[in-house]
């Protein structure tokens, strides 16, 4: 009897496990995201080629290039489109613009190979950016009309 109860108590503590563990799949661990594009301009014109990131207080950088209309869409991680929810600084920079190999501006990977190039843009665009957004859920549009000026 002392057998059938433990055999009992075997399978049930293995049943509830396995239960718990949703059967052994791996937990999701990315955060709550928003979907992120708009238009970036210079001087009421495109800017074509540049990088635009979104900064969150905490967590992984979303990225996207612009195209030849200043359009971008942000990616959080490899394909998977969108921002982390909350506030972001923006960085706008066009160092980007001479990279040699455009697919390897995607994702994670960080051996781009950028030919030296100067900064087009103030650094209230980026290294001392001032831009700022909020990504709620859903779809988010935030375009960014900058000029050489800064002001």
């Amino acid at each position: 009897m002392d057998n059938k109860i433990n055999n009992f108590l075997l399978i049930t503590s293995m049943t509830l496990c396995l239960t718990l563990s949703g059967c052994g799949g791996a937990e999701n661990d990315q955060p709550d995201l928003g979907l992120v594009k708009g238009i970036v301009s210079l001087d009421g014109k495109p800017l074509t080629g540049a990088s635009i990131s979104f900064l969150p207080d905490a967590g992984r950088t979303a990225s996207a290039r612009t195209d030849t209309n200043g359009y971008y869409e942000l990616t959080y991680i490899r394909d998977t489109p969108g921002c982390k929810l909350g506030h972001n600084k923006v960085v706008i920079t066009t160092l980007m613009e001479n990279a040699e190999d455009d697919s390897a501006l995607e994702g994670d990977d960080a051996n781009t190979k950028v030919k030296p190039v100067k900064e087009t843009l103030p650094s209230k665009y980026n290294t001392k950016t001032e831009l700022e957004a909020i990504v709620k859920p859903g779809e988010n549009n935030f375009d960014f009309k900058l000029t050489k000026s800064g002001k």
